[in-house]
C-alpha cells in the first residue's frame, strides 16, 4: 500500500460517490434521508445524515452538476434529497422501456436527460460516462462506467449484470458492487430457523461468488464494497446484526475475499475520500443498544403513517391489475392470499380477513380449501391499505413489513411479476418476461461433456453463455445464482423453471 488519497473520488454513504473532473461535478445515488427507505424499514449504514449539507454545498461550488441515478428503489432515489438540489444541476437516468422513472423523476423540475444502453455521455471533454442497463419485466437497474483523464470507476451497484462485464474493454481502477442481500427471501417467511439459515446461507455465498467473479473478470487496482448493507432499526433487531440472514456486513465480506485471495479491498466510511489505507472492514451493529443509538435522529415513518384500510378498494385494485393481463397464459400459478388478519389459520377458508387470487384464471375466490399451492401474504391493515392508495405495490413489499407463508416453497416468477409490477406497466412485464428468447447454445461442462441448453436465464434473461458450471453439474445463473441441474433437463431446484439441458456428448 502506498498510503495514497484520491481527492477526485469521494464516498458519501451506501451508492452515493461523487467524482470531481476539470470543474464538472457527477454524483452516483445520494441517499441522505433521516427517514430512511421504503416506509421506514432500510436506512443507510454507517448513518450518513449528517452529511446532506456537506454535499448540497459541494454541489453549490460547481457550475457543472451531473447526478446519476441508476434506478428508481428509494435506497438510490432519495426525492427528498433531491428536491434541495439547486434546480440547474442535470439529472442523469437510464432510458428504461418502463417510463415511471424517467416521469416521476421530471417532476422534480429539474433538468432529466436518459441515457441508453452503453451510450458514452461526456460530461466535458475529460469526462464521460456509460451506463450498462439491464430491463426485463420487473428487473431494471443499471451500472454505470465513470472515466475521467485521472481514473475509471466502475459502479455496478446492485445491477446484476455480471454476465454482461466482458463487454468492458476499458482497464478498471475502481469497482464498486453491492455484497449484501436485499429481498425478503427468507427472512420474512416463515420457515423453520434451520432452513432460513440453510436458504441464506446459499444465497449469500452466491452473491459472494458474483462479487469474487467480477472482481476477477474486471481486475480492479481496488475493490470498493457499496450499495449495503442496510440495517432496519424499526424491525426486528436481527436483521441489522447480519447474522445468519441474507444482509451481511463487511465483516463477512473480508473473510471470504481473504479467504480467496483478494487483498484489493478498501472499505470506506461516509464522508471520506479514496484512502487506500482504510483496508479494515465496519463492524455490525452488535447488540440493541447500538441499535437504539442510531435510531436517535431518525423519523419512524411506520408509526407515522394514518391510512384507513379499505377491502373493495384493494379488490378494485387487483381486478384492474388482472384484467390487465386477462388474454396471458399463466399456467398453475400458486394461489395468492393477502391476509389482513395478521395471522395464519387455514381452517377458515371463508375467512372475512382474506381475500384469495387466482392467477391462473385471473379471478377472486370467494374461498380456498388449502389443498392447492399457495403463497400467503400476512401484514396489518395498513400495510394492505398502502396497497390500494398511490403507492407502489413493490415498494410497500420492500418494507419487509409482512410475514410470508409460501407452501411449496418454490418460487414463481408470474406471482412475482403481480406483486411488483406497477399497474400501467404489468402487461407490458408480463410479455417481456414470457417472451425471453428461447436461442439455443451449446456448453462444455469441466468434464468436456457438451450440453445444448437455452441460452437466456427464464428468470431475468442473463446469457448463460460463459456461465460458470460446478462439479455438481449445475449451470449457475451469473446474475442471481439459480442452480440449472444440467443432468436433469436444466431444472432450477428451487423455482423448478428450466433451462432444457439435452447431453449431446
Amino acid at each position: 500500500m502506498t498510503n495514497k488519497i484520491e481527492k477526485n473520488l469521494k464516498f458519501w454513504g451506501h451508492n452515493c460517490f461523487s467524482i470531481e473532473s476539470n470543474k464538472t461535478l457527477l454524483i452516483t445515488d445520494p441517499w441522505f434521508s433521516k427517514s430512511g427507505a421504503f416506509f421506514g424499514s432500510w436506512f443507510q449504514y454507517p448513518k450518513n445524515h449528517n452529511l446532506q449539507d456537506d454535499i448540497l454545498n459541494l454541489i453549490n461550488i460547481y457550475d457543472d452538476v451531473n447526478i446519476f441515478i441508476s434506478h428508481e428503489h428509494q435506497d438510490h432515489y432519495d426525492k427528498r434529497f433531491l428536491s434541495k438540489v439547486r434546480k440547474d444541476a442535470t439529472i442523469l437516468i437510464p432510458s428504461y422501456k418502463d417510463k415511471f422513472f424517467k416521469n416521476d423523476c421530471s417532476s422534480l423540475n429539474l433538468k432529466v436527460i436518459e441515457i441508453k444502453d452503453t451510450e458514452k455521455v461526456y460530461l466535458n471533454k475529460h469526462f464521460w460516462v456509460k451506463p450498462y442497463i439491464s430491463h426485463i419485466g420487473i428487473n431494471h437497474d443499471s451500472a454505470l462506467l465513470i472515466a475521467t483523464d485521472e481514473f475509471n470507476f466502475f459502479n455496478q451497484n446492485d445491477c446484476k449484470i455480471f454476465d454482461r462485464l466482458k463487454e468492458i474493454n476499458e482497464k478498471i481502477d475502481y469497482y464498486s458492487v453491492q455484497f449484501s442481500g436485499a429481498t425478503w427471501h427468507p427472512s420474512n417467511f416463515i420457515l423453520s430457523s434451520k432452513r432460513k439459515k440453510e436458504i441464506s446461507s446459499e444465497k449469500v455465498a452466491n452473491k459472494l461468488n458474483s462479487v469474487l467473479r467480477g472482481v476477477s473478470e474486471l481486475k480492479p487496482k481496488y475493490f470498493l464494497p457499496a450499495a449495503g448493507p442496510a440495517i432496519f432499526p424499526y424491525l426486528e433487531d436481527n436483521l441489522s446484526y447480519g447474522i445468519d440472514n441474507i444482509f451481511i456486513h463487511q465483516n463477512y465480506l473480508n473473510d471470504y475475499l481473504k479467504n480467496n485471495s483478494i487483498n484489493n479491498t478498501l472499505y470506506l466510511e461516509p464522508g471520506a475520500y479514496l484512502d487506500d489505507n482504510r483496508i479494515k472492514p465496519i463492524e455490525p451493529p452488535s447488540c440493541l443498544k447500538q441499535i437504539e443509538e442510531y435510531k436517535k435522529d431518525t423519523i419512524d415513518i411506520w408509526q407515522q403513517l394514518d391510512i384507513t384500510f379499505d377491502r373493495s378498494l384493494l379488490e378494485k385494485s387487483i381486478i384492474e391489475r388482472l384484467e390487465r393481463i386477462q388474454d396471458i397464459d399463466i399456467i398453475n400459478a400458486p394461489v395468492l392470499i393477502f391476509n389482513f388478519a395478521n395471522k395464519f389459520d387455514n381452517k377458515d377458508y371463508l375467512n372475512k380477513n382474506k381475500i384469495f387470487i387466482d392467477l391462473s384464471n385471473k379471478k377472486i375466490l370467494t374461498s380456498f380449501e388449502y389443498n392447492l399451492p399457495f403463497e400467503e401474504i400476512m401484514a396489518e391493515k395498513k400495510y394492505f391499505a398502502l396497497m390500494h392508495s398511490d403507492e407502489r405495490w413493490q415498494n410497500v413489499y420492500l418494507s419487509l413489513r409482512a410475514k410470508v407463508l409460501r407452501e411449496p416453497d418454490i418460487f414463481n416468477n408470474d406471482l412475482n411479476m403481480f406483486l411488483f409490477s406497477d399497474v400501467e406497466n404489468i402487461r407490458e412485464n408480463f410479455i417481456l418476461t414470457h417472451n425471453i428468447s428461447n436461442e439455443r447454445v451449446e456448453i462444455k461442462n469441466k468434464n468436456g461433456e457438451i450440453f445444448e441448453i437455452n441460452r437466456y436465464c427464464p428468470h431475468n434473461g442473463a446469457d448463460l453463455c460463459n456461465a460458470e458450471i460446478n462439479s455438481d453439474n449445475y449451470l449457475i445463473c451469473p446474475r442471481h445464482g439459480w442452480k440449472f441441474d444440467l443432468n436433469n433437463k436444466g431444472v432450477d431446484k428451487l423455482s423448478k423453471t428450466s433451462i432444457n439441458s439435452r447431453k449431446l456428448s
